[in-house]
């Protein structure tokens, strides 16, 4: 896709529940609650082939994927090379 870009700009804003951060609500997950971003873009070419690459963008970002969808998180703790059982909690929607 041969699009022109002269200048491009991301404002990236995130939400976090900020009660149970200082213990105010033990109920409350630590989890982002909202992402939210702005894509400024400074380019000769049409809108339409602007939108165009920033929706390709979107459909194949590993990144931003991942983040639409809940997926398993599953962790490990070795301490000194011994495997050492621990229950890291499920988010919400995965419970």
């Amino acid at each position: 896709m041969d699009v022109p870009i002269e200048a491009a700009e991301i404002d990236l804003r995130a939400s976090f529940p900020t009660a149970s951060k200082y213990g105010l609500d033990p109920a409350g997950g630590a989890a982002m609650e909202k992402l939210e971003y702005v894509i400024d873009i400074t380019s000769p070419a049409s809108r339409e082939r602007v939108r165009e690459l920033v929706e390709t963008a979107e459909r194949y970002c590993h990144a931003s994927n991942s983040l639409r969808v809940p997926v398993s998180v599953p962790g490990t703790l070795r301490l000194n090379g011994e495997a050492v059982p621990f229950a890291p909690p499920a988010p919400p929607e995965l419970r």
